[in-house]
């Protein structure tokens, strides 16, 4: 099977289109194949696939067998580019908090998308870029998305005190600039904390997310950021988990 594919979290007799949607155009955009993996018991993956596949040239492909116990360690051995969640109201799918968890030691993008989202589009993706070292790292998923979908980027640098995160907005255009991509700069009115969540005010396609580093006490109660991010947000929200084996995770 080929690698460094885009993959769909799918559970029997599902049709997600909105995930579908999505991923056929990142197929389509990066030279991509699709494959389907599943979060249940006795999924008819072939059967999701012969829909699909008359309806696009994308080629799709599917795994065998309930991989939910071992999400991250079956995409991580498949190679994965990225995987998709269509949000819903059938199960495992009306759960974000179970999403988010089988997805905590992902290392590649895991992107939410809304049954009820309007058309997918990829003209316009905000970043917002907070103090935290590891939001640099959404320079290098927001330039393949400027390469290969022709996005155009919008840098949202939040308003701290201190020059953080203006640091990593400097390092993030540096890498667009390589590439000579389109991108535009601009400042948030809230700090660090609520940058994210102000993003999705900005009437873009796609935002780009850092998830929590750690969940604290109030993230187990009331539920981490990402969560509320996903939950109010009406466009796709690309999530990134913090990677320690490439920054020293320090304030």
């Amino acid at each position: 099977m080929p690698s460094d594919q885009i993959f769909i979290a799918t559970v029997k007799d599902t049709l997600l289109k909105k995930a579908f949607e999505y991923a056929e155009k990142a197929a389509k955009g990066f030279g991509k194949e699709i494959c389907l993996i599943a979060l249940d018991e006795n999924a008819e993956l072939a059967e999701q696939v012969a829909h699909f596949q008359t309806e696009t040239s994308v080629k799709i492909n599917f795994l065998e067998g309930n991989k939910a116990a071992v999400f991250s360690e079956t995409l991580e051995e498949a190679e994965a580019s990225m995987v998709i969640f269509e949000v819903s109201d059938k199960k495992p799918f009306n759960n974000i908090s179970y999403l988010l968890k089988i997805s905590r030691e992902l290392r590649i993008p895991y992107i939410f998308v809304k049954e009820n989202f309007a058309e997918i589009k990829f003209d316009k993706v905000v970043v917002p870029v907070t103090f935290l070292v590891e939001d640099r790292e959404k320079g290098r998923f927001a330039s393949g998305l400027g390469r290969f979908m022709q996005s155009e980027i919008l840098l949202l640098t939040a308003n701290d005190y201190g020059s953080k995160a203006q640091s990593n907005t400097n390092a993030i255009k540096t890498l667009l600039d390589k590439f000579s991509l389109k991108y535009e700069v601009s400042k948030t009115k809230s700090d660090s904390y609520k940058a994210e969540k102000e993003a999705l005010r900005y009437g873009a396609d796609l935002v780009i997310v850092t998830a929590s580093r750690e969940y604290g006490l109030d993230d187990i109660i009331f539920g981490a950021k990402e969560l509320h991010i996903i939950k109010k947000a009406e466009i796709p929200v690309m999530l990134l988990n913090p990677r320690g084996d490439l920054y020293v995770l320090c304030d």
